[in-house]
């Protein structure tokens, strides 16, 4: 069992029969293994800013400092040093633009990302073309 400050929690990894929770400990980026899988670590933080955007990977929006589009697609840059970049599939493309506009944005903590989701709203924006982002 492993507790984590939500503030320093950066990304959760599928590995298997295991998940890899990458925190942050005194600064030091740090690994834990937990035997479980993603789906019920997904269900666990449903009401949080972890969220799922690959089918390995759960990223804490909280920490997310750059999203960036390139050829091959579109990637979340956490601004750690040692830390990945974690890709964003087609599969979970959709169900973040809801969560990350529809759901967060009145509270306008999210308001950082509209002019980088505005730029790739052609994969992210499929079904959702009557949104409109305003400061």
């Amino acid at each position: 069992r492993l507790s984590v400050k939500r503030t320093n929690l950066l990304y959760i990894e599928s590995a298997d029969n295991y998940v890899c929770i990458w925190y942050l400990n005194k600064g030091v980026l740090t690994k834990f293994m937990l035997r479980n899988s993603l789906k019920s670590i997904e269900e666990s933080l449903d009401e949080t800013n972890v969220l799922r955007c690959h089918r390995s990977y759960m990223v804490n929006f909280d920490q997310v400092k750059v999203i960036r589009r390139e050829k091959d697609g579109i990637y979340l840059e956490l601004g750690v040093e040692k830390v990945p970049d974690i890709p964003i599939s087609k599969t979970y493309s959709e169900t973040l633009v809801y969560d990350i506009f529809v759901v967060n944005y009145r509270d306008k903590v999210w308001s950082q990302y509209c002019v980088t989701f505005v730029r790739i709203r052609t994969i992210f924006v499929r079904k959702h073309t009557g949104l409109l982002l305003h400061e």
